[in-house]
Order: structure tokens, then C-alpha cells, then sequence
């Protein structure tokens, strides 16, 4: 079973020319244990060199590493950013498939110029508007290259000219969309529990794992993290924990000794173990294998770095 764990993604400004944004976070960005580091492209005065240099830094500590473009200067900022040690690009703002169609083509042009392995570059989609969650069905399945695509509530409530108050939540529905259409088209769905993902600040640990698990529960398989503080916290609530991992070994276990008996569901704990139950457990136990293979990964490159 192939899993994608990119739990935690972190966001770090690069200003115009390397200049303009955080250095230090820049610099720093590879430290935080972050399974994806995405490198923003917040001005437009980028030197190639500039850009490779922030992507070779980034990836020291085994994080992949994408940059998110303009949509304004899609074509320099592609042209910047596509080289060796990329694992993809951050399209913001996607409206229509025919955006992705048109990314994709220009992406695979530099791949091919840049002797990189053809359609290995992947797409992270930020969903800004409502025409956006209209035609998020679309927009997912334009491109192979899809991988996540993830809602930035404070552009969406621009849109729909509203100002969100943080004991209710208006964006129930547009989460719960992509949560749906991205699971369909088998890509992931990236995002944190509201009010945080509207109004994105640094809290205490406990406050942000619960968050995070609240993320997870309502469908995400991963966090765009717009502070280092958010990485462990991320990581940890996606994680299976021990625990749940050993109920899930005992389930299998239970189910296979019920089918040898000649029955699909037999009792465990006072709850009943049949089949979506079975299936359910392998799922995480596959994503808690995968997830420990990711930490080992980034542990190795830490030390080495």
C-alpha cells in the first residue's frame, strides 16, 4: 500500500532576490522536522541561484521541498524555481483545470530542458475562491501531477465578502467538499481546523495538536504550517499513536482468527470486529509503517546535515 505522508508542510517567505522575506527562517527552515517545506515566492525579483540555493538549504534535513509561485509570474517564477532537488510547485489560487493543464505544460517543458525525469515534478492546489470550490472536481483531475490541494480560507472569506467569526464556522461546507472530491480522485486533502485556518498564529503545543487532530477527523491528511511551532504538533497528530496502533494489531489479529472460525465478526473489548473494521486497520497500520519510514528518512539526513 502506497501511502503519501507529507503531514506537515511548512510555509517559509522568500522575499525579492532572497532579500525581502525571513533569511533566518530560510535558513532555519530544514531544522524543523517538517516532512514538505514550501518555499513562497513573495517578491518577483528572483535570480535563479537565489532560488536554488533556499531549495538545496531546505531539503538538509529530508524534507521535500516545492516552491510556491505567483500566479501573475507563473512562467519566471517556474522558470526560477524547476531544477535538481525540487519535488514540486504550490499553484495558489487555481480557478479552472484548464490553469493546472496549462502549469502542467509549462512544467513539463522545463523538466525536459532540465534533464529531469519527465511528470516527476508534482502540484499542491490552493483553492482561493468560490468559483475554485465550484469547480474543485475539475480542477483535482486536470493533472497527474495533483497531489493535495488545500484551502486558504482568509482569500476564500475575501471572496465571498464575509468576516468570519471565530464561534462560527462558514467554511464547513467548502472543507467538507474538498474533504470528498479529493478522496475520490485519490489526492489529499490539506488543512487545518477552524478558526486557526483562517486566522493562522502560534498557540500552545496541546492547543495545536487538538487542532490538528480536529484537521485530521474532519477529512485532511496534512497541515500547510505557517509557523515552525506548528511542525511537531502536526506530525504528531497524524501519526497513528502506539496505542492506536496496537488496538489495530489486535483487530487484525481477532478478524483472521474469526474468519479461520468460519465467521466475520467476532467480538473484541465488548466492540464488534467484521470487515470495514479489518479493512480499516490495515489502513492504519500501513499509514503508522509509512510514517515511521518518513521519520527514520528525515532522522538520517538530520544527523547528516
Amino acid at each position: 500500500m502506497s501511502l503519501l505522508v507529507r503531514r506537515s508542510n511548512l510555509l517559509v517567505a522568500l522575499g525579492a532576490a532572497g532579500n525581502a522575506g525571513d533569511t533566518g527562517a530560510v535558513a532555519n527552515a530544514w531544522r524543523h522536522n517538517a516532512d514538505a517545506i514550501t518555499l513562497d515566492l513573495t517578491g518577483n525579483n528572483f535570480t535563479r541561484e537565489t532560488v536554488q540555493a533556499a531549495i538545496t538549504s531546505a531539503a538538509k534535513g529530508g524534507a521535500e521541498v516545492f516552491v510556491r509561485v505567483n500566479k501573475a509570474s507563473l512562467q519566471t517564477d517556474l522558470d526560477a524555481a524547476i531544477g535538481p532537488g525540487l519535488c514540486g510547485i504550490m499553484l495558489p489560487c487555481v480557478e479552472s483545470a484548464a490553469e493546472v493543464s496549462q502549469a502542467g505544460q509549462l512544467v513539463a517543458a522545463l523538466e525536459k530542458q532540465r534533464r529531469l525525469a519527465a511528470g516527476s515534478l508534482q502540484f499542491i492546489l490552493g483553492i482561493e475562491s468560490a468559483r475554485g470550490v465550484w469547480d474543485i472536481r475539475p480542477i483535482i483531475k486536470a493533472s497527474p501531477r495533483v497531489t493535495q490541494a488545500a484551502l486558504d480560507e482568509r482569500a476564500l472569506a475575501a471572496d465571498l465578502g464575509i468576516t468570519p467569526l471565530p464561534e462560527l464556522d462558514p467554511f464547513d461546507y467548502a472543507r467538507g467538499r474538498l474533504a470528498v472530491e479529493t478522496t475520490a480522485a485519490k489526492v489529499a486533502a490539506v488543512g487545518m481546523a477552524y478558526p486557526l485556518s483562517v486566522q493562522p498564529r502560534e498557540l500552545p503545543e496541546a492547543e495545536l495538536h487538538e487542532l490538528a487532530t480536529k484537521a485530521k477527523n474532519l477529512g485532511m491528511k496534512g497541515v500547510i504550517c505557517h509557523h515552525a511551532s506548528w511542525v511537531a504538533p502536526v506530525n504528531a497528530a497524524f501519526t497513528p499513536t502506539p496505542e492506536l496502533v496496537e488496538w489495530n494489531r489486535r483487530v487484525r489479529v481477532a478478524f483472521a482468527e474469526g474468519v479461520a472460525a468460519g465467521t466475520a465478526a467476532v467480538p473484541l473489548d465488548g466492540k464488534m470486529i467484521d470487515v470495514p473494521v479489518d479493512e480499516w486497520a490495515i489502513v492504519v497500520l500501513a499509514m503508522a509503517e509509512a510514517c515511521a519510514r518518513r521519520d527514520a528518512q528525515k532522522k538520517v539526513a538530520l544527523r547528516t546535515a
